[in-house]
């Protein structure tokens, strides 16, 4: 039964396919313009942001997703859904696979003039999978690829040991695809249009057409700076610190538990909130009634949580030590200007310590990062990067490797962030 079903696949896939390229040809015929960016599949919240950037200066962009993750994320966080596009008479459970294909990129192939996706590609898993980047060419449509964690990393290949353990505990899958993982790795950074693939990059991966530490964008409008800095340190009152893990043993959880109850044996006054599967709007609201952020200590680097601790005003801590992975993107990137107070398992309790019992810097390191999420991480910074990056595919002569160099963006050298930085560890000034 099961090898008849896989025959059944096998043979409706390939007369999708030959339809799909059927249709590709008539509509080259016929000089269909495509008009839309079109970002998709897997639900990550910055393709909102980055659809929502480009739409806000009048360039048509939309979020085609084949779900979306319900304890984090609402429905209406993204334009279409696979099922939208389906015709009701397709949507039986043997059908599912064959209707995603057909009528998906039938969608894609009618609309999109640029599509951004990460490497495991928009609808073929197993099979057929590089028939992709023919219908992509066929229809002259632009490729973007950007990773997002699970698509990308190849863990035979990661350098840092002790974040290959931790994605080993929190997502096993990955390890037992690797290969699949690395063809289209692989695959993809050869043909794709353009690709940056932030510290990840560092882990095995071929290429990269912009040096940049994190891609990340988010509407920091929707993100308030705090108003108003507590002044307390731990000893004339509580100071509250926020953490929100998706997998404990990936953020490194278990190490800010034993700090905090350190510190609390030492005498100091602490919260914990801690926050897991919880809507995004939820942790917007919560932001404003912390002190601090602890977002992730094995691997180097801050994801979107930080980024959003950051645009609230909070101080942040984060593991940037690691000189294998932030080395070129100080040197030709912006990541020199980040007030992020770097943070191991090994200087955690001595970092929550410093800023439990200095509210000056706390507010210090909160401003501050409020301006670096303005900069690097708003609708701002996703306008410039992608208008650039539209403009080199469209044939001009932008170099993109240097888009972010410390020493030749104009982007960059306006209003540089000056961060106070003593011994790989940002400190407030009077301190020195």
């Amino acid at each position: 039964m099961e090898l008849i079903k896989l025959l059944g696949y096998i043979f409706f896939s390939i007369l999708s396919i030959i339809i799909l390229l059927f249709i590709s040809i008539l509509l080259k015929v016929f000089k269909i313009k495509r008009k839309k960016i079109i970002f998709g599949t897997t639900p990550i919240l910055t393709n909102k942001y980055w659809s929502d950037a480009l739409n806000n200066i009048g360039i048509e962009s939309e979020t085609l997703m084949r779900r979306y993750y319900s304890s984090i994320n609402k429905k209406n966080d993204y334009n279409k859904y696979f099922d939208e596009i389906i015709p009701e008479i397709f949507k039986k459970k043997y059908l599912d696979e064959i209707a995603y294909l057909f009528f998906v990129w039938l969608y894609i192939i009618y609309n999109a003039k640029i599509f951004i996706m990460p490497f495991h590609g928009i609808v073929f898993k197993k099979y057929f999978w590089k028939i992709e980047l023919i219908l992509f060419k066929l229809n002259g449509i632009k490729v973007i690829v950007l990773p997002y964690g699970s698509d990308a990393y190849m863990y035979s290949k990661i350098n840092d040991k002790s974040l290959q353990h931790v994605l080993l505990e929190s997502y096993p899958d990955a390890a037992r695809n690797e290969k699949i993982i690395e063809n289209k790795v692989f695959f993809w950074s050869k043909y794709t249009d353009c690709t940056f693939n932030a510290y990840m990059g560092i882990d095995g991966m071929p290429r990269w057409d912009i040096p940049l530490f994190s891609f990340i964008q988010i509407d920091t409008n929707l993100w308030n700076k705090k108003k108003l800095y507590s002044t307390y340190n731990g000893l004339d009152g509580k100071v509250k610190i926020l953490h929100s893990p998706n997998h404990r043993s990936f953020k490194g959880t278990e190490y800010l538990l034993q700090a905090i109850t350190d510190l609390k044996n030492e005498g100091l006054q602490l919260e914990l909130v801690l926050l897991e599967k919880v809507q995004n709007s939820k942790v917007r609201d919560l932001m404003q009634d912390v002190d601090l952020l602890a977002e992730q200590f094995i691997a180097t680097g801050y994801a979107l949580s930080g980024i959003e601790g950051m645009a609230s005003g909070l101080p942040v801590l984060a593991n940037l030590d690691n000189k294998e992975y932030t080395e070129l993107f100080r040197r030709y990137s912006f990541l020199n200007e980040c007030p992020i107070l770097s943070t191991t398992p090994e200087t955690l309790k001595d970092n929550l310590r410093l800023l439990v019992t200095n509210p000056k810097l706390r507010k210090e390191l909160g401003e501050l990062g409020r301006k670096y999420a303005e900069k690097y991480h708003s609708y701002k910074m996703a306008q410039h990067m992608f208008t650039h990056i539209f403009r080199k595919l469209d044939g001009e002569d932008i170099d993109l490797m240097n888009l972010y160099h410390p020493l030749k963006s104009e982007y960059v050298k306006n209003n540089y962030i000056q961060t106070p930085l003593v011994n790989n560890r940002y400190i407030h000034k009077e301190e020195v």
